[in-house]
């Protein structure tokens, strides 16, 4: 139980980071000119919403 409750209280870490970053490429995307620039950055960010996902998949396994 120890251990589930280590693994849980890690992926909830990653998620909060995993979210922030992906909150981070979005912004960055709006202010960015270059369209190809914008394009790459948003791809990370899309990147990062599936991360989010498997995280949250990762925590459901846990429980």
């Amino acid at each position: 139980m120890l251990e589930q409750a280590l693994l849980r209280e890690q992926f909830q870490m990653l998620l909060h980071r995993q979210k922030q970053a992906a909150e981070g490429y979005v912004g960055l995307a709006e202010t960015l000119e270059d369209r190809q620039l914008k394009e790459q950055v948003a791809h990370l960010g899309r990147e990062k919403q599936r991360h989010i996902r498997l995280t949250e998949r990762l925590l459901e396994l846990v429980d």
